[in-house]
């Protein structure tokens, strides 16, 4: 891949109730606050899965090498959901053609024919809508689940009730001393992004898979 182009705005992963119940928050008081390291939690997740996951329309540029032997040509953002524009050396291809190709929606993979052809070598730009859409509300109260897989959401949740619950104190902090009674302890975390540790091991089989 070359680049990647597409939505930058960073959305909530996980309902503002599922943080509230996780909280045992049951007012709205708090509201505005929670919805402040909802979002916050969601950009560390999303920061620590490292590629795009939410949907949105993409611009993604490859280059095939004349060396190179693909029978499949895999995108940087899935589910795939629809091919709107595709070029190859600055030649648009017809709809015809996107119509040809043989997709793997979930894992964002394209054929040119069920018979395995390869691709030809030469730059490609493919213009399409792909990621995952994340639960919320609707004016009208209505609930929508979304397609983002449920950990994730979780992992959410947890991280943004630690950032509630560990404001002055570090977040990944298992137990501190009450009156010299006790002992600290903390996770190890290492290379997690900021989030804790939990959260972290919830998501690792996140990065980088087909979602």
């Amino acid at each position: 891949m070359l680049s990647l182009d597409g939505p930058t705005t960073v959305l909530p992963l996980a309902l503002l109730a599922d943080l509230k119940a996780e909280l045992g928050i049951l007012g709205t008081s708090d509201d505005t606050q929670l919805s402040e390291r909802l979002l916050e939690a969601s950009a560390l997740v999303l920061d620590f899965i490292g590629r795009p996951v939410l949907s949105g329309q993409w611009t993604e540029e490859f280059v095939i090498e004349g060396g190179d032997h693909l029978k499949e040509i895999s995108l940087a953002v899935r589910p795939l959901a629809s091919i709107s524009s595709f070029s190859r050396n600055g030649q648009d291809w017809t709809q015809d053609q996107i119509d040809s190709l043989v997709l793997d929606r979930r894992a964002g993979l394209l054929s040119r024919s069920t018979h395995g052809r390869w691709w030809p070598h030469g730059m490609y730009v493919a213009v399409y809508t792909a990621g995952y859409t994340p639960p919320e509300v609707a004016q009208d109260g209505t609930v929508t689940k979304g397609t983002l897989p449920i950990t994730i959401s979780r992992a959410t949740v947890l991280a943004a009730a630690s950032m509630m619950q560990g404001i002055g104190r570090d977040l990944n902090l298992k137990s501190e001393s009450v009156q010299g009674v006790g002992s600290t302890s903390w996770n190890i975390a290492s290379g997690t992004g900021g989030l804790p540790q939990q959260v972290a091991d919830m998501l690792l089989s996140y990065q980088g898979r087909n979602l």
